[in-house]
């Protein structure tokens, strides 16, 4: 998916824009501080559902957006993605997929308390839970939206499994956050190429929300 880069009508500082990871951002925005702090309880949280419930999909290929195995289950309705805009490939139509999302945030009330005031004041949005299997990649591509930084969680990590952004590689560790705009002006790609399953948890931040604690930027 090699889609031209979205336009935001949030005007981004050309500091920011320029990088790749906007990890170094993150310290002072108050979500992304209180999701660190609840790492423990977040991880605890889904490892029961995913154990008792089985809740993946397989993630929508939209083409050839991935190799081998990648899935996902939704923990809100998604704005400004493509399965906003299209029938999905998979069959699942909206009604299906908010049956998705009432399930799972009702069997996480952990996570969902911790989300839920952050999407009723319109700053976090796209939030899902992603599982990457060993010997998976996910090809070149950019999001459909640049209305958000795109935030993970890492909860399940493995150091082989790498996303890399403008020849810029990165890799998840357990508790810590990644960033980067996912429709912004880079492509990027994921390789996994370790032996243990990685999941994380992804959430939207719109930028008007984050941009409000980098005064100096």
């Amino acid at each position: 998916m090699n889609s031209p880069t979205p336009q935001s009508s949030v005007v981004i500082p050309p500091s920011l824009l320029s990088q790749p990871f906007w990890d170094d951002v993150l310290q002072n925005i108050p979500f992304c501080i209180s999701l660190k702090k609840a790492f423990p309880d977040i991880l605890q949280e889904m490892q029961g559902f995913i154990r008792t419930a089985h809740p993946f999909i397989d993630f929508p290929k939209y083409g050839n957006l991935y190799s081998n195995t990648w899935e996902a289950f939704p923990l809100s309705i998604f704005e400004g993605e493509f399965i906003n805009r299209a029938h999905d490939p998979q069959g699942l139509n909206l009604k299906q997929f908010e049956q998705l999302v009432d399930f799972a945030r009702n069997q996480l009330p952990f996570t969902s308390a911790l989300l839920g005031p952050m999407e009723a004041q319109g700053h976090l949005r796209n939030a899902f839970i992603s599982r990457l299997l060993p010997g998976s990649n996910i090809h070149p591509h950019r999001g459909w939206t640049a209305e958000f930084l795109r935030i993970h969680l890492g909860l399940v990590c493995d150091p082989d499994c790498q996303i890399t952004l403008d020849q810029v590689s990165k890799t998840w560790k357990a508790g810590q956050l990644l960033s980067f705009l996912d429709g912004g002006p880079f492509l990027h790609s994921v390789s996994h190429r370790g032996k243990h399953e990685r999941i994380v948890m992804s959430v939207d931040l719109r930028l008007s929300y984050v941009l409000q604690f980098m005064p100096h930027i």
